[in-house]
C-alpha cells in the first residue's frame, strides 16, 4: 500500500548537498546531504485530498532545490570544479553549483489502478530522474491517512 502525493509533500534529491554554491572544497568521497524541499502541485487536475491538490506522474515540474547540486554530470559543477582546481594549482577541488533540476520524463511508476484524467496517480513510492544524475523521491506526504494500491 502507498499514499497519494499531494501539494506540500516533502521531496529530496540524491545529488543535493548542503555545501554553499560556489564554495570550493577539496574533493572527498561524500558531502553532507541537502535538506528536503516542498513539492508544489498545480491544482489543474481538480482532485483534492485534505484541501491539497493531488499529483499525477506527469506533475514533474520541480522547482530548484534551495541547496547545491553535487552531480559530476552537471556542466556547471564541472566547469566550476575545473576552474577551482586550476586556481589551486592542480589540487583537485569540488565546487557545488545551484540546483536546477532537468527532468526528461514522468515519475515512475505511480499507482497502476488509480487514474486522474487518464494519468496514473502519483504515490509516495514513485521516483523521478533528473538528467543531471540525481533521483528525486518522496520523503513524506500529508495524505498519510489515504491508502492507494
Amino acid at each position: 500500500m502507498a499514499n497519494p502525493v499531494v501539494n506540500g509533500s516533502i521531496i529530496k534529491c540524491s545529488m543535493a548537498c548542503s555545501l554553499p554554491p560556489g564554495a570550493p572544497v577539496p574533493k572527498a568521497p561524500s558531502y553532507p546531504p541537502g535538506p528536503p524541499a516542498s513539492f508544489i502541485v498545480n491544482p489543474s487536475n481538480k482532485v483534492m485530498s485534505g484541501n491539497q491538490a493531488v499529483a499525477t506522474i506527469m506533475d514533474n515540474q520541480i522547482l530548484p532545490f534551495q541547496m547545491s547540486c553535487m552531480s559530476q554530470s552537471n556542466p556547471t559543477v564541472q566547469a566550476a570544479s575545473q576552474a577551482a582546481t586550476v586556481t589551486a594549482m592542480g589540487a583537485p577541488m569540488f565546487v557545488p553549483a545551484p540546483c536546477t533540476p532537468v527532468i526528461a520524463g514522468p515519475w515512475s511508476t505511480g499507482c497502476q489502478k488509480c487514474m486522474i484524467s487518464k494519468k496514473n496517480l502519483l504515490n509516495n513510492t514513485s521516483k523521478l530522474m533528473c538528467s543531471m544524475g540525481g533521483t528525486i523521491e518522496i520523503v513524506n506526504t500529508p495524505a498519510m491517512k489515504v491508502k492507494v494500491t
